[in-house]
């Protein structure tokens, strides 16, 4: 970061300054050269001289005249009784006045007293906008002698004579002595082809081109009329002062201030150059070049602020935007078309179903508008009325309540949870959970689609009331301006964003945010690795920094973890103010905290977001060198009865897979609810059956079995000792010291800390040359057994008769 001293030495690198040094910069470069060239001539033929030329006099020749050879005959005796300076053969007059003439002017060059007659050069004349400006310098010619004996001298500009104030006279009448030869004394003839038979008054206007332009620009340079261009130093000092001027009254006065401020530059300029170019020699200023400079100054000055002004409203409008993902006020904002389905898929996460189609009241209306039609929607609704009043929405007695509805669908198979969304009395809307999957999750635990329908309600509730608070808000709010509104939005809007970026980059730990529908919104970089390691999609953030809805749910968070379903883990987290927290071992221990952030406003508390903390677990470190330190069980692992089954079976499955080889699971017989440290002991029986399997002969890998034993749940791994290659001696070493054994036999070291740590014992048999095998007794669990009632409420059987297994819907 620049210090302050640093940012008051190069605080003028503003954009307004430096358009301004650009701009006189481009002045002093000039690099319009073409068009400047052409504005000087321009500047030097407006300031032509009206008053009289003493030093030139035209004389004009008639073709007829110059074709009888009058100008050979009686130009020097002209030129000399007149006592003129000289002679300047404009083309085509040189080519007839040609012979005496011209040797008589090198006579003079020889000392001689005769005047000069020089034929003009045609590099001499400088033009512009097809006028004669000034002359060429000539010093490689042979006539530079000459014509510097006629004042002729190198000028790239000259405020030349007005046409009509040279005098001019025709050949003819100072030959046959109408004009006295005097008129020639002291002046220099230009010698031009001219009309003849025209009167006195009319000789210089019919003077052929460039005779009368030479005569102009020869008769201005010998009165002193010489002008070269300006140093570099004066248009860029005078964009400096013009921009600075229209910089000024731009801050003080406004724009409308500002732009009369560089018309009055213009002006200003304009008239300073003819000003200068009528007293200074060295004056003729870039004029193309120099407004192109002012240009570039004004621009800086107001567009490039324009520009900037512009960009920081669109900063804003973003930040506004941006805040708006974050915030539980933008649920109210969104369109219904998009609020109803993304209620939908937080449905889906939170409990299992086939199907999910949600349903909203209407104010002041007794009949549903589903919303999503996915996979048929509401046309496999059977009871057209939608009329909340009536079953299944409600009971017999008018009472909406959560039931099991069996010919709700029009497949008649498919059972349906009717859920009604009630918020402080008032029926929000209805989620209907369909298919066996609903059904079984609802038979096992009721309380979980409570959880999600009071959650969803309050959702829908703060939807409604918001909007209708806007509502009756617009009308207080109409002296409001736009500017106030987005000033205001934009200055929440950057505070928020600031302290939650902050929050997410200082972390110690990798955090995630996912908005009241359970869709991530935001994940910090060390959550993303963890999620890919899991092989969980995440998608790349966008510009505003933050995931599109949609792209990431919360459901697929928490179903990377091993510990559970992900529709129990998001239920769990409804259900509870703490929240959860899971134990994850790979790719290195860590535990996931999940937690709702809840929001209370009159009397009510709702979620309005969900954030997630993947801390990681330091292991202890060893006391001494020699000292073997043991697997410390986590702690967020709680004692819990499990189906042991599951356990092994997706402990069988992911060995065989990781291995490539055979690993056999005999059929489970019995309940097999074990009491236990349900995550600890799935991880290391999967590693130990990993590692059984890999080092096995081919076709003689272990063979799994559960029972459901009278003293307990037990486990046998037959073939152990094929798998490791050793003895059985040196497998009951490991029994007496599992937190020491030695070197390839770490994965039964750890089964065997997991099972006593869930209050259970292990034992290596002998099977009298057949291998090995291990068993593993735990502590039986009694689970509760709920009675599953009919539609109509009675009971499926007598109340001391308990079903057990698996029903088939119908």
């Amino acid at each position: 970061m620049t210090s302050p001293a640093e940012a008051a030495r190069f605080g003028w690198l503003r954009p307004d300054a430096i358009a301004i040094a650009a701009g006189a910069l481009l002045a002093a470069v000039a690099p319009l050269e073409r068009f400047d060239y052409v504005a000087r001539g321009l500047t030097a033929s407006s300031l032509a001289d009206a008053a009289p030329s003493g030093q030139v006099l035209l004389v004009t020749a008639s073709p007829e005249a110059l074709r009888d050879g009058l100008c050979e005959r009686a130009l020097p005796g002209l030129l000399e009784r007149g006592r003129a300076r000289g002679a300047l053969l404009i083309p085509p007059a040189d080519a007839f006045c040609a012979g005496g003439a011209v040797e008589g002017a090198r006579g003079a060059l020889d000392g001689d007293r005769a005047a000069p007659v020089v034929r003009m050069p045609p590099g001499l004349l400088r033009l512009s906008a097809g006028e004669v400006v000034g002359f060429s310098p000539l010093a490689g010619e042979e006539r530079a002698a000459e014509l510097a004996a006629l004042g002729v001298s190198a000028a790239p500009w000259v405020l030349k004579k007005a046409p009509q104030s040279v005098p001019a006279v025709s050949l003819s009448a100072l030959a046959e002595g109408e004009v006295p030869a005097s008129a020639l004394a002291g002046r220099v003839a230009v010698v031009g082809v001219g009309s003849g038979g025209v009167p006195p008054q009319a000789v210089a206007t019919s003077a052929l081109p460039p005779a009368k332009g030479v005569a102009a620009v020869l008769g201005g340079l010998l009165d002193g009329g010489r002008r070269a261009s300006a140093p570099a130093w004066a248009p860029a000092l005078f964009v400096l002062l013009a921009g600075g001027f229209v910089w000024f009254a731009r801050r003080r006065h406004g724009s409308l201030v500002a732009t009369a401020a560089v018309f009055l530059a213009t002006f200003a300029l304009a008239a300073g150059q003819s000003a200068l170019a009528a007293r200074a020699e060295a004056s003729l200023l870039p004029l193309p070049s120099t407004l192109f400079g002012l240009a570039v100054a004004f621009a800086g000055v107001m567009i490039l602020r324009g520009i900037g002004v512009q960009r920081a409203v669109d900063r804003a409008a973003e930040l506004i935007q941006r805040a708006a993902l974050f915030r539980m006020q933008g649920v109210h904002t969104l369109p219904d078309e998009e609020f109803w389905p993304r209620v939908a898929r937080l449905a889906e996460q939170a409990h299992p179903a086939d199907l999910v189609l949600v349903a909203e009241l209407p104010a002041g209306s007794w009949h549903l508008r589903f919303w999503n039609d996915q996979r048929g929607g509401e046309s496999l609704v059977a009871e057209r009325r939608h009329d909340v009043r009536r079953p299944p929405y409600s009971s017999e007695q008018g009472v909406p309540a959560i039931r099991l509805a069996r010919r709700f669908l029009t497949k008649q198979d498919m059972p349906a949870v009717v859920v009604p969304l009630i918020a402080f009395g008032e029926i929000e809307g209805y989620v209907f959970f369909c298919g066996p999957v609903a059904e079984a999750t609802y038979s096992r635990e009721p309380e979980r689609a409570e959880h999600v329908g009071r959650e969803l309600a309050l959702l829908l509730r703060r939807k409604r009331l918001a909007r209708t608070a806007e509502a009756t808000g617009g009308e207080s709010r109409a002296g409001h301006t736009p500017t106030d509104d987005l000033v205001e939005g934009a200055r929440v809007a950057l505070d928020d964003l600031q302290l939650f970026g902050s929050m997410l980059r200082n972390a110690p730990v990798g955090l995630l945010y996912a908005d009241a529908f359970g869709d991530v919104r935001f994940v910090a970089p060390e959550f993303a690795r963890w999620l890919r390691a899991r092989d969980v999609t995440v998608p790349a953030e966008s510009a505003s920094s933050a995931l599109p809805p949609g792209s990431l749910t919360l459901g697929d968070v928490l179903g990377a973890t091993s510990a559970g379903s992900a529709a129990v883990s998001l239920s769990s987290v409804m259900a509870s103010d703490d929240g959860i927290e899971l134990s994850v071992s790979a790719p290195e221990p860590a535990v996931l905290s999940v937690r709702p952030l809840r929001r209370e406003s009159d009397g009510s508390s709702w979620i309005a977001g969900y954030v997630a903390a993947l801390i990681p677990v330091k292991q202890p470190a060893p006391v001494s060198g020699n000292v073997r330190p043991l697997a410390a069980r986590d702690a967020t692992d709680p004692l819990c009865a499990f189906q042991l089954g599951d356990v092994v079976a997706d402990a069988v499955a992911s060995a065989a897979r990781a291995t490539g080889r055979a690993v056999r699971l005999e059929p489970i017989r019995g309940a097999t609810h074990a009491l236990g440290h349900r995550g600890e002991l799935a991880q290391v029986l999967e590693a130990f059956l990993t590692d059984v399997a890999s080092r096995g002969l081919p076709g003689h890998g272990p063979v799994v079995s559960v029972r459901e034993a009278t003293h307990g749940v037990q486990l046998s791994i037959l073939d152990v000792g094929f798998g490791l290659g050793l003895p059985e001696s040196a497998l009951r070493r490991v029994l007496t010291a599992p937190g020491a054994a030695p070197a390839g036999l770490e994965p039964l070291g750890r089964l065997i800390l997991a099972v006593e740590d869930s209050h259970g014992h292990a034992e290596l048999k002998t099977n009298d040359g057949w291998g090995i095998t291990l068993t593993v007794t735990l502590l039986k669990a009694h689970p509760r057994v709920g009675v599953t009632p009919h539609e109509g409420g009675k009971p499926a059987a007598q109340q001391n008769v308990i079903a057990i297994g698996r029903a088939n819907p119908k």
